[in-house]
C-alpha cells in the first residue's frame, strides 16, 4: 500500500489562498511562499500530480504586449483536503466556480499582486469585501485591506478603461461607505488624467475619506505599504522632521487640514503652518483644504499652508496654485522615502 502523502502547513496555506483568491500565478505563489524558485516548481508539481491543484497558461496584456503566465487553481480534491483539515467548514463554491473569465483574470491577478507584495496587512478578496459591505456582484471593487483604523477598498484602472467604467467607479466611491479610504491604482498616465477630469466633472466629494490615486507599479505599492497602510503619521513625521514637528490637527480644523507643523522659528506674524501632504497621493486633499482656506482666511487665522509634494511635481503645483499666495510648496525627493 503506497504511503500517504504528508502535506505541510505551507501546502495547506497555498490551497487556502487559492480558495479565497480563486487564481494565482506560479510566480505569485513562489514569491509569497518559497525562497527557491526551483523548489517552488517541484512542490507545485507534486500538488498538481496529487490532484490538489490544476494549472493553465494564459496570455496577459502588459505594456502593449502579451505575456504568458502559468495560473494555478484549486480542485475539488484540494477543497476536500482543506475540509478534512478543518480549514473550511464546507464547500460554499464548487471548484469550477472558482474559474475566471479573461477580464476577471486580469483584474484579480493584479489585485492578488497587492496581496503578495503587502503581506503584513490583512487582505480581503472582492467576494469578501462585497459581502462585508452588502455590495452587488456588479460592483467594480477588486478587493480591500484591513488596517487598524478601518478598511481600504481597492480599484484598478486599466490603461484603456472606458469612460463608463470611470463613471461607475466614481459613483461607487461617492457613496463613501464607512471606510478608512480608497486605493485607486492606474496603469497609464492617460487613464489617471481621465479619472481626475471625470472626478472633477462629477463633483466627487467623500466627506474627508481619502482617495489615493496611485501608479500600479513598485513605487505605488511601496507608498501603499509604507506610508498609507502602516504607521502613516509616524513615517510622515520622521520624513518631514527637517521642516518642523508634524502634528495631527484632527477635528479641530474646520478647514479640512489633517496636519499642522510646529516650527521652532518663523518670520513675521506667520507661524506653525497647516500642512497639505500629497506624498500619499490623496487626490481629495488639495480641493478639500483650499476651498475654504483662502488668502483672506489665512491672514485672519495667521497660518500659512505648507504643501509637500514630490520634486518632479513642484512646477506643476506652482502653476496650479499661482494665485494662492498663502501656499508654500516644498519638493521631497522620492529617494528619501
Amino acid at each position: 500500500m503506497p504511503r500517504q502523502r504528508e502535506w505541510t502547513d505551507r501546502d495547506l496555506s497555498i490551497l487556502q489562498e487559492l480558495y479565497e483568491l480563486r487564481e494565482m500565478t506560479k510566480k505569485q505563489i513562489t514569491m509569497k511562499h518559497f525562497a527557491s524558485e526551483k523548489y517552488a516548481h517541484k512542490r507545485l508539481y507534486i500538488m498538481k500530480k496529487e490532484g490538489l491543484i490544476t494549472t493553465n497558461v494564459y496570455g496577459k496584456r502588459t505594456a502593449g504586449r502579451t505575456v504568458t503566465a502559468a495560473y494555478v487553481r484549486l480542485t475539488e480534491a484540494g477543497m476536500d483536503l482543506l475540509i478534512e483539515r478543518g480549514l473550511l467548514d464546507g464547500k460554499n463554491y464548487r471548484a469550477r466556480d472558482l474559474g475566471l473569465s479573461i477580464q476577471q483574470r486580469q483584474y484579480i491577478t493584479d489585485a492578488n499582486e497587492l496581496f503578495v507584495q503587502i503581506p503584513e496587512v490583512p487582505y480581503m478578496d472582492s467576494r469578501q469585501i462585497k459581502r462585508k459591505y452588502n455590495l452587488n456582484r456588479g460592483n467594480l471593487t477588486v478587493g480591500g485591506f484591513r488596517s487598524d483604523k478601518g478598511d481600504y477598498m481597492i480599484y484598478i484602472l486599466m490603461p484603456d478603461a472606458r469612460e463608463q467604467t470611470l463613471v461607475k467607479i466614481i459613483n461607487e466611491i461617492k457613496k463613501h461607505m464607512k471606510l478608512r479610504g480608497f486605493l485607486v491604482y492606474y496603469k497609464s498616465v492617460s487613464v489617471k488624467h481621465a479619472f481626475e477630469t471625470m472626478s472633477e466633472k462629477l463633483n466627487l466629494v467623500t466627506g474627508g475619506i481619502p482617495v489615493h490615486l496611485l501608479p500600479f507599479n513598485e513605487w505605488g505599492i511601496q507608498i501603499t505599504r509604507e506610508y498609507i497602510l502602516t504607521n502613516t503619521f509616524l513615517k510622515l513625521q520622521k520624513l518631514l522632521e527637517p521642516y518642523g514637528e508634524l502634528k495631527e490637527v484632527g477635528h479641530s480644523s474646520k478647514y479640512g487640514f489633517e496636519y499642522g507643523l510646529v516650527q521652532k522659528e518663523w518670520i513675521g506674524p506667520w507661524k506653525d503652518p497647516y500642512v497639505i501632504e500629497l506624498l500619499t497621493m490623496n487626490m481629495m486633499t488639495l480641493k478639500r483644504c483650499l476651498t475654504n482656506y483662502s488668502i483672506g482666511v489665512s491672514q485672519t487665522v495667521g497660518r500659512r499652508v505648507l504643501l509637500f509634494c514630490y520634486e518632479d511635481e513642484v512646477e506643476h503645483y506652482k502653476q496650479e496654485l499661482s494665485t494662492a499666495a498663502h501656499v508654500d510648496i516644498v519638493g521631497i525627493s522620492k529617494n528619501s522615502l
